[in-house]
Order: C-alpha cells, then sequence, then structure tokens
C-alpha cells in the first residue's frame, strides 16, 4: 500500500500593482471637472480634498492616491485596477458596487466605509484606521490585512478564504458565516470576533487564539 500523501501546502501570494515610475500629475479639480462619472488613468493626485461627492461611477486605473480625502462620499460603483493609494481619508465613503484589482490601501482612515457584496483581488490594507466597515457578502481573493484596526467591522457572509491578516485588531468584528479556509489569522487579536464554530473550521490560528477558539468548538481544555 502507497503511503498517503500529504496535503499541499497553501502558500499565500498577492499581485502588487503594476505602477509607472513616471506617472504625470492631475490638476486638482480632477474629481470636480465631470458631473457624473469620473474616470482617471495614469495619474498621480496628491493634497486633494473631495468631501461629500455624490457620483455615478469611479474607474480609476494605474493611479496614485497621496492625501487625498474623499470622506463622506458615495458612487454607485467603484473600479479600481492597479491603484495605490497613502495616507487618504475614505472615512464613511459608500458604493454599492466594489472592484478591486491590485490595490492597496496604505496608513488610510477607513473608518465607516461601506461596499457590500465588493469583488477584491490582490488587495492590501495596510495600518490606518477602519473601525466600522462593512464588506458584507464580499470576496477576497488573495487579500493582505497588515496591521489594521478592524474593531467592529462587518465581514458577514464574506469569502476571506486563503487572506492574511498580521497583527490586525479584529476585536467584536463580525465574521459569522463567512468562508476561512486556509485563512491566516496567526498575531491578530480575536478577543469578540463573532462566528460560530462551522465559520472557523480551515482557517489558520497560533496556539493562544485556539484557546479563545475552543469554545466555539465545545473543547474544554484544563
Amino acid at each position: 500500500m502507497k503511503p498517503a500523501k500529504n496535503p499541499k501546502k497553501f502558500v499565500f501570494s498577492r499581485r502588487e500593482p503594476q505602477l509607472a515610475h513616471d506617472i504625470a500629475p492631475a490638476a486638482e479639480d480632477a474629481f470636480l471637472s465631470e458631473s457624473r462619472d469620473i474616470s482617471i488613468a495614469d495619474r498621480r493626485i496628491e493634497g486633494v480634498t473631495v468631501r461629500g461627492r455624490a457620483a455615478g461611477t469611479l474607474r480609476v486605473e494605474s493611479s496614485v492616491f497621496h492625501r487625498v480625502s474623499l470622506a463622506d462620499s458615495t458612487f454607485g460603483s467603484i473600479l479600481m485596477k492597479d491603484v495605490r493609494f497613502t495616507g487618504c481619508d475614505l472615512a464613511n465613503l459608500e458604493t454599492r458596487g466594489l472592484s478591486l484589482v491590485r490595490v492597496e490601501f496604505i496608513d488610510c482612515r477607513m473608518t465607516g466605509f461601506r461596499a457590500g457584496e465588493a469583488e477584491c483581488q490582490d488587495v492590501l490594507i495596510s495600518e490606518g484606521d477602519q473601525r466600522y466597515s462593512q464588506f458584507r457578502f464580499s470576496r477576497f481573493k488573495s487579500a493582505e490585512f497588515d496591521a489594521c484596526n478592524f474593531e467592529d467591522a462587518d465581514f458577514q457572509g464574506t469569502d476571506l478564504s486563503g487572506s492574511l491578516f498580521r497583527k490586525c485588531n479584529l476585536r467584536n468584528a463580525e465574521m459569522s458565516k463567512a468562508k476561512l479556509f486556509n485563512t491566516d489569522f496567526r498575531g491578530s487579536t480575536v478577543e469578540g470576533l463573532h462566528m460560530n464554530a462551522e465559520d472557523i473550521r480551515g482557517a489558520v490560528v497560533d496556539p493562544s487564539q485556539a484557546m479563545i477558539f475552543a469554545s466555539l468548538l465545545g473543547i474544554r481544555i484544563e
């Protein structure tokens, strides 16, 4: 009899945004020149504040946003590919349709960010503040969350399979009915994380987290 093969170990892999080194700066009125739909490509936008903007579609490709504020804005849909945000204010931004491919949010304020049923691939959210953000029934593929503050965030029903949570605060976050197979929580704060026993199956946790999740699984550790 041949010995049973060990299951192939999951290896996390995320593709970074494909950005040129000589991206041209955009005019300060880049968000104001179009009344309904906004399209931006191959531009660097820096130090612009546009609060409470309401528009149809925001489409961005191969661009960088630095210290830009879109706080309290509402878009019917947001479509982004190969985009990087650094030090931006996206608090209370809301959209009904979010599609992200190779997008990074670095040290951004995203409290109250709302995007249900989002489709996100190769996304990085690093540092910043994401409390009360909502990503219900979304799908993240090859997503990396680094030192994020997701306290009281909502990931109910979201597919986070294969995602990496590194040194994140997930206290009181909602993850009931989420898909967490190969989701790596090691090193993150998980006290108060809302989920059921079937939700945590297949996730990767460290020994201290296993103690916390033991009650969900009906395990007594003595």
